[in-house]
């Protein structure tokens, strides 16, 4: 198998329920758009001059697709669950950075920890943060599963 350096990328978020907790992560899956693919998890790196996009179109089923993402699944009624990730281009779009981060919490809180945690990552390699960005997507658990989930989804082409 090769790889090569994406060249696009979508970012998105969705929140769903499903009979169990794994159909309710396969329909947010859907929902995003990512749910005929196989996603390859990824650590957290944005290669220069990535071309974001839109929304997610014409891809194989059963696509390889590198993707960071972060999930979470309840069935606990009235518990809010939440997914976020935060990314940081750097200067020049010379790269980036993407934190995940999912929990018993709301959207807020979660979209908090992952620019805390961007910031972080920028300072630590002495980058100079030019633009955040976030995705994030909650629900409160009612009478059925509950899933959220928040992805980058890197394209080759």
């Amino acid at each position: 198998m090769s790889w090569t350096t994406p060249k696009r990328a979508f970012i998105g978020a969705a929140a769903a329920e499903g009979g169990t907790k794994l159909n309710a992560f396969d329909n947010a899956l859907l929902k995003l758009g990512i749910g005929n693919v196989n996603l390859v998890k990824l650590s957290s790196v944005i290669p220069a001059h990535i071309e974001w996009i839109e929304e997610v179109h014409d891809v194989p089923i059963g696509m390889l697709l590198p993707t960071v993402y972060a999930h979470i699944e309840s069935d606990e009624p009235g518990m809010t669950i939440s997914a976020a990730l935060g990314i940081g281009i750097s200067e020049g779009n010379e790269g980036g950075l993407i934190y995940e981060y999912s929990g018993y919490c709301t959207r807020e809180e979660a979209e908090e920890m992952v620019r805390k945690m961007v910031e972080e990552g920028f300072e630590q390699r002495g980058w100079k943060l030019a633009e955040f960005k976030v995705a994030s997507a909650s629900i409160t658990v009612k009478d059925r599963p509950a899933a959220a989930i928040a992805a980058v989804v890197m394209f080759p082409y």
